[in-house]
């Protein structure tokens, strides 16, 4: 990871140093020698960092120097990052004040920002990159003893079509999916036993295509018909009834959002008998996929629950452990054992997917042959080919293929080599961004269903998708989001019109991404109100409040933290808490309260110091239901860029000096059912791309509310769901707005106003996707949220 974490430094500081000197920005002279020195350092790493990171596996001295390089990288980057804010806040406040003072003491004040009054905190910023510096000097002098070479990766060749997984067409089960349809169809031998429930296993390593057999079961059409109710639950890691109990209600009543939420209440002895009453007297399936533990005292407790059942009602279990199917209740001609598939079989997907999309080449037959050796190579399991299929389907040489099979790879001890080899192939040879933007979706749990904007917006708070103000980098990341889709690291996805909007990460593919992440990631649960990280290496990390405990008030080992997302219970985040956090956690990219989205227990106050988060990018306060007012403080974050308070339902207004978040990219305000108006000085936030839950006047435009007319300062807007207030329009106003750039715009009327005339008012120009919505909540989904 080292590679993609250094390409964003030298790219932030060549933005620094190139764009400040264009405009005559004057430095300190010492900074200025140690940021060329910096330069000059990182140049010479750069260069060998793609074939450190493939060495590495091999070699443990070339991990420990990487190790040493990434740490020093982190603190180069907050370094820079604290240098480029001041200096732009600075040059920022030379210019309000000469527009305030007027245009004959420009360069007086300009210069003023510069004083030595201000020279302190640029003194401190220059010791610290002379200490980084330092450290890389002699990181540096270590690279010639380990034989690096020069190497880079490009952006692979977009597939003509795309590699998605179709499970209807599982190659090489046709056999077990008739076998165990025989099992969940047939009837109930072994009632008389004593057993009112059969328990069906499916038992395989992880790749061959458990779950996906499982899902190609339930949708069958006869299954469908055969049983009532359908609750599919992952359980991946330990078996935790209430967990397993809340999602089996999730399935069996089709619970999602808020009412899935208000599970999060209820004690276990609730949900169960609530379960008793959704399947009494039905015929139901039950499929608990990817189960780990062998727990069963926990199981046989849940199991009683469903006995209530009609008789001929099942559960479906897929599991990695023989001991686990036993402990499920499942008899040995219960247990099916998933054997992998054949060379023959492993081509045929590998094939199938490499050759989508493309005309009939002459060379074929000789890809073929090559091609039958590579599918040797996946050890029979679907995955692999599945993986290496699409990482052959942009390459069409001969020569191309070859470089597959003959990789220096497939000789490497791996924690899991049958898998990860295939895996790793892949991974290496994405561009080192995007290798960055995969590894970061380790954070979440396993079978975490992803929504892409949401990942792409987290990848822009970290920085992984470039540093350019202008550049339009949320098309950027789904440009990287494709790529990983058409490489089969992405799967299950939920599609609307064409586009992915939901997907998940296999759990062998996850696995794999911890094994490269090592300690970057954690996830911990809070049962004290003291947190302990286990690695001061974190920078990522996911904290699971218990609903009986608060928020700690201390995270010891965190200072580095870059980002914090939390789940947690009622009232869980504390003021004191998060002045605690906030005054601890200096570093912090990215705060998300809203995980899973629907849920956020935060009390009523955001505390001040949320101001002093210097690097902050991105904050979700959304579903903060006691939230009233947020402090001005709030406004002092100069390089936030997304601010989500969906559905903070008594919010009453929006701090009035929100312009000076001159970088907010992103606002997300539907759903604020208290909120009367926008503040005018909304218009000064240039860089906005989408804007969810505007509020404008359409009857005037006055010096306090944000109207029609002031959509025409926001030049990058690109998505707009907004509601109109007024029993008038200002029609010389709204044509004001110029909307030529947006691309979409759906409105909520509040007030007098017709569907007609805001049209007549607005002109939209053809080409925009334009409509109406009903509901103040519903405005279309988007980055940021």
């Amino acid at each position: 990871m080292a590679d993609a974490i250094v390409s964003l430094i030298l790219d932030q500081l060549k933005t620094t140093i190139i764009d400040k000197a264009k405009e005559e920005v004057k430095l300190l002279v010492g900074v200025r020698k140690e940021v060329e020195k910096l330069e000059r350092n990182l140049d010479l790493v750069l260069s060998v960092l793609v074939h450190a990171e493939e060495k590495k596996t091999t070699d443990e001295l070339v991990k420990k120097w990487l190790d040493r390089l990434k740490e020093a990288a982190y603190d180069m980057e907050d370094a820079l990052d604290e240098w480029k804010t001041k200096v732009e806040l600075e040059v920022k406040g030379a210019e309000n004040a000469a527009n305030r003072q007027g245009k004959v003491l420009l360069l007086c004040n300009f210069l003023s920002c510069f004083s030595f009054r201000r020279l302190s905190s640029r003194h401190e910023v220059a010791v610290n990159i002379k200490e980084i510096n330092r450290r890389l000097d002699e990181i540096v002098r270590e690279r010639d003893r380990y034989q690096l070479e020069s190497k880079k990766t490009e952006l692979p060749k977009r597939p003509e079509s795309s590699s998605f997984v179709d499970v209807s067409k599982l190659c090489g089960r046709d056999g077990v999916k008739g076998e165990i349809l025989s099992f969940l169809l047939g009837g109930n031998s072994e009632v008389e036993a004593g057993k009112l429930i059969q328990t069906i296993s499916i038992v395989g390593m992880g790749g061959l295509g458990k779950t996906a057999l499982a899902q190609l079961v339930c949708n069958d059409p006869n299954v469908k018909q055969h049983f009532e109710s359908v609750a599919w639950v992952c359980v991946s890691g330990s078996f935790d009834q209430k967990r397993v109990a809340k999602a089996i209600i999730q399935g069996l009543e089709k619970l999602s959002g808020p009412a899935a939420y208000g599970l999060e209440s209820d004690p276990l002895e609730v949900l169960l008998e609530r379960i008793s009453k959704s399947i009494e007297g039905k015929k139901y399936l039950l499929v608990l996929d990817d189960v780990w533990a062998d727990e069963g005292q926990r199981w046989d407790s849940l199991k009683v629950t469903f006995n209530l059942g009609a008789t001929g009602s099942k559960i479906l279990v897929t599991t990695r452990d023989l001991n686990v199917a036993s402990m499920m209740g499942s008899s040995n001609s219960q247990i099916i054992h998933l054997e992998k598939l054949g060379d023959g079989e492993c081509w045929s997907i590998l094939r199938d997917i490499a050759f989508s999309g493309k005309d009939e080449m002459k060379s074929r037959e000789d890809l073929e042959e090559i091609g039958r050796k590579i599918a040797k190579r996946c050890k029979g399991l679907p995955l692999a080919a599945k993986v290496l299929g699409s990482l052959l389907q942009s390459r069409s040489t001969k020569g191309e293929w070859l470089t597959i099979l003959d990789s220096e790879i497939w000789k490497l001890n791996l924690a899991q080599k049958e898998i990860f080899a295939p895996l790793l192939l892949s991974y290496y040879d994405l561009p080192h961004l995007v290798r960055r933007c995969f590894l970061y979706c380790v954070l979440f749990p396993k079978d975490f269903e992803y929504p892409y904007y949401m990942l792409i917006s987290h990848w822009l708070a970290q920085g992984f998708l470039g540093s350019d103000p202008n550049a339009d980098l949320e098309s950027v990341g789904l440009e990287y989001f494709n790529i990983l889709v058409a490489r089969s690291f992405f799967q299950d996805f939920t599609i609307w019109s064409g586009q992915i909007y939901y997907f998940k990460v296999h759990d062998v593919v996850h696995d794999f991404g911890k094994y490269l992440a090592e300690d970057e990631f954690a996830m911990e649960v809070v049962e004290s109100d003291h947190l302990s990280t286990n690695s001061a290496k974190h920078r990522h990390l996911l904290v699971m409040v218990d609903k009986r405990m608060t928020f700690p008030a201390f995270i010891s080992g965190a200072e580095k933290l870059r980002t914090l997302v939390t789940y947690t219970g009622e009232d869980a985040l504390t003021p004191n808490a998060l002045r605690s956090l906030f005054n601890h956690c200096r570093r912090l990219r990215l705060l998300d309260f809203n995980f899973p989205s629907g849920r956020n227990h935060l009390c009523n106050e955001v505390p001040e110091e949320v101001g002093e988060l210097m690097h902050l990018r991105h904050i979700n306060l959304a579903f903060s239901e006691k939230l009233e007012t947020l402090p001005e403080a709030l406004c002092n974050i100069f390089n936030l860029e997304c601010l989500n308070l969906e559905r903070c339902e008594n919010l009453k207004h929006l701090p009035d000096s929100i312009g000076k978040l001159l970088n907010l990219r992103t606002i997300a305000t539907g759903g604020c059912f208290a909120l009367t108006h926008y503040p005018k000085d909304i218009r000064k936030l240039t860089s906005l791309r989408w804007a969810h839950g505007v509020i404008a006047r359409a009857d005037r435009n006055d010096d306090k509310e944000f109207s029609l007319a002031d959509l025409g300062n926001l030049k990058r807007l690109r998505t707009v769901g907004m509601k109109v207030v007024g029993n008038s329009i200002d029609e010389e106003e709204a044509r004001k707005a110029e909307l030529q750039n947006v691309e979409e715009l759906l409105i909520y009327l509040e007030g007098e106003v017709e569907e007609g005339d805001i049209i007549e008012a607005l002109q939209p120009p053809s080409g925009i996707r334009f409509g109406f919505c009903d509901d103040y909540w519903l405005f279309p989904r988007g980055f940021g949220l």
